[in-house]
């Protein structure tokens, strides 16, 4: 799998404390992304096993509640996350699961998105949605409009669909838009969670 980065603990990506999965390569590619550099399918392979024992290790030393999987487009990349959460519900099966996708549910569940290296059928891609579905916690659904902003919980753009797939969480478990800055002990700077500028107010 290629992988943009992964953020051992954040609070801006869901519920609780959170490792973040940041997978690279994205051909929706919306317009005004805040994370362009996560477009092309370019960098290291990974193995999902190395991956995993990243996620277990940010889990040991930080005691997460989940892991939220985002990008570029995770879904591009369908069977390396599928076999993540495989992976990491074996081995921690307290963690939750989240995601964010550019592609609507009704592309996912017709099996309108695309899997980078993947040739398989569009029944195919339907089922490879079903069981990733069936491991989620949680989703946030719908391209990126930076026409249309929005201040909702982890939407930035009001097209954008928050999914429940169990009864772990409700809405009121998802708090305000977060932007959380990290300095690296080398100085380089690490940002993730929701830009405001442009906001309506």
């Amino acid at each position: 799998m290629l992988l943009h980065a992964l953020i051992p603990a954040s609070r801006a990506n869901g519920p609780g404390l959170r490792g973040v999965v940041f997978f690279q390569g994205c051909t929706l590619r919306c317009r005004g992304c805040w994370n362009p550099q996560s477009h092309p399918f370019c960098g290291s392979e990974m193995t999902v096993d190395a991956v995993a024992r990243e996620v277990l290790r940010a889990h040991a030393a930080h005691s997460l509640e989940g892991v939220t999987f985002s990008g570029g487009e995770p879904m591009q990349q369908a069977d390396s996350l599928l076999g993540l959460m495989h992976s990491l519900r074996r081995q921690a099966p307290d963690l939750s699961f989240g995601m964010f996708s550019g592609y609507a549910e009704h592309e996912l569940t017709k099996g309108q998105y695309w899997v980078r290296g993947n040739d398989s059928s569009k029944r195919r891609r339907k089922h490879l949605w079903q069981e990733i579905r069936a491991c989620l916690d949680f989703a946030i659904l719908g391209r990126f409009d930076q026409a249309q902003p929005s201040n909702m919980p982890l939407r930035t753009s009001p097209n954008q669909a928050l999914r429940l797939f169990t009864n772990r969480y409700t809405p009121a478990d998802f708090s305000e838009q977060l932007t959380e800055v990290s300095i690296k002990e080398d100085g380089k700077l690490e940002i993730t969670g929701f830009p405001t500028l442009g906001l309506p107010w």
